[in-house]
């Protein structure tokens, strides 16, 4: 499905408080299109959407804003849970809370881990 339109409904949903800096939302090039940037602004979220390669805006955005995207670091521990939480990536679970659960679970483990270094 097109989840650009879900976007919209996650946000509505959401509970986003105003702060001093504008708060910046993250996503891939699926989601590069004009009206969900501009509903994002609305929010007051800055998008860092990369633009498609084929359209011209793309050099212009990267010189406007000095903005590194971060990806790298969740996809990082999305692998670390897949390898170290065999449960989390082969879900068993039937029901939506105890998956959750054993999420928070190993995302706690990590951050233990983490801490003791």
């Amino acid at each position: 499905g097109n989840e650009r339109l879900q976007v919209e409904i996650l946000l509505d949903k959401a509970n986003i408080h105003p702060t001093k800096t504008m708060p910046i939302f993250e996503a891939d090039k699926g989601y590069d299109c004009l009206w969900l940037r501009s509903f994002l602004l609305q929010k007051h979220l800055f998008p860092l959407i990369p633009y498609r390669k084929n359209t011209s805006k793309a050099s212009a955005f990267k010189e406007m804003f000095s903005i590194k995207s971060k990806r790298w670091k969740v996809e990082r521990t999305f692998a670390w849970l897949k390898r170290k939480c065999r449960r989390l990536m082969i879900r068993w679970e039937r029901k939506l809370l105890i998956w959750e659960a054993f999420t928070t679970l190993g995302l706690t483990f990590m951050w233990v881990n983490n801490l003791l270094r």
